[in-house]
């Protein structure tokens, strides 16, 4: 393509979704860029020298800063799905509320996480208040943008993070029963099938068939990124499931699955060492042979033990958190990252650490002083 596009982004930061999501949905091809926001990279440093932070979008040489500039410097330069109403009071509306977004409700998300007891009454009390603008501003409407996802939809998309969240730990304060009409938004952005192909002279045809909330989908999402392979993502829902997942992998009949050249290759840690076999950028996993098997031990640590603790009582879970943590933590002395500290890049069994979001709950309620593990965490 005769125009460049670079997107520096964090896989965690719901910030760089927003673009991710904007670049999707306007079918712009670009280069993804991982950045690690203990140890930033000299292009990021170089691109955004003022707030040296992601997302940061990098068009012919030119950089954008602000997920909500770069979705507007997008719908400027690109015509494909527009963002933005052509009304100006649309525009000005939309606007509006993403300040609120940012301004109001996510100060308020934030005390949530972080507050226990009265304080935490109060934050819940000061969400569901907001909460109920934004439902009186989407009703009677697919999107917030009208009948197709738009700039608003983009910059509320935390909410389904927050949702999914809420589903994962039990928390449920964004409930269908209060609020029926962001909730249905909600699951409609669930069911999007939000499909792109990256540019590419490659012969082979890579897909990956995912769920975007799903922590396995997600591995190997990051690591095709890592290593930098196009490839085309198909949405499934799986409520209803597709007849393209159910013909690929029609044992399990789940996600993620890896469709390479049309040869199947399902479960999240087999496809990452599919890839690593078969790209050589970027490698996951050590030359040492015994270096591999640590790594490979310490992937099905996580997911045999860590990932077993949300259905549990919660003072159990903590508990038997903080044990695992523990080992974790004497395994990541020394190191930045689990695999490949020696070149500071994520190997093979970082890709397996997806439980984040629980570590940090018990951390944060527990004050537990774990700093290693908390760096690795991004909790620093």
């Amino acid at each position: 393509m005769a125009e460049e596009v670079k997107f520096l982004g964090m896989w965690a930061s719901p910030f760089s979704r927003r673009v991710e999501l904007a670049l999707k949905l306007k079918g712009i091809p670009y280069e993804y860029i991982e950045e690690d926001l203990s140890n930033k990279s000299p292009l990021l440093l170089k691109y955004n020298p003022i707030h040296k932070k992601v997302p940061l979008l990098v068009h012919n040489q030119k950089s954008v800063a602000e997920s909500l500039i770069i979705l507007e410097y997008l719908d400027e330069t690109w015509e494909t799905h527009p963002l933005l109403s052509p009304d100006p009071y649309e525009r000005a509306k939309a606007r509006f509320y993403a300040k609120f977004i940012d301004e109001k409700l996510l100060p308020t998300m934030s005390k949530l996480v972080g507050s226990t007891g009265e304080g935490k009454e109060q934050a819940i009390e000061e969400f569901h208040q907001q909460l109920t603008i934004l439902e009186d501003e989407l009703k009677g409407k697919q999107f917030f943008a009208g009948r197709r996802m738009g700039y608003l939809d983009i910059a509320a998309n935390l909410l389904l993070l927050f949702h999914m969240a809420g589903e994962i730990t039990g928390e449920k304060i964004l409930t269908a029963e209060k609020f029926p009409v962001i909730h249905e938004w909600i699951e409609r952005l669930m069911k999007m099938d939000v499909t792109f192909k990256a540019a590419t002279t490659m012969a082979e045809e890579v897909k990956l068939f995912g769920m975007w909330p799903s922590p396995f989908s997600r591995r190997v999402e990051l690591a095709l990124k890592l290593k930098g392979i196009p490839y085309e993502y198909m949405e499934e829902d799986l409520s209803n499931k597709s007849p393209l997942l159910l013909k690929y992998n029609p044992i399990h009949k789940k996600v993620p699955v890896l469709v390479h050249d049309e040869k199947p290759v399902t479960e999240s840690l087999v496809i990452l060492e599919y890839l690593d076999e078969n790209w050589e950028t970027h490698p996951f996993l050590p030359q040492d042979p015994y270096e591999r098997a640590k790594a490979r031990f310490w992937a099905k640590f996580i997911d045999e033990k860590l990932g077993h603790m949300a259905g549990k009582e919660k003072e159990d879970a903590i508990e038997e958190a903080q044990q695992q943590l523990k080992i974790m933590e004497d395994e990541l002395k020394g190191k930045q990252f689990f695999c490949r500290a020696e070149n500071r890049v994520p190997g093979h069994c970082c890709k397996c650490f997806d439980l984040v979001s629980y570590c940090r709950r018990v951390y944060r309620r527990n004050n537990t002083n774990r700093r290693q593990v908390s760096i690795y965490l991004g909790m620093d």
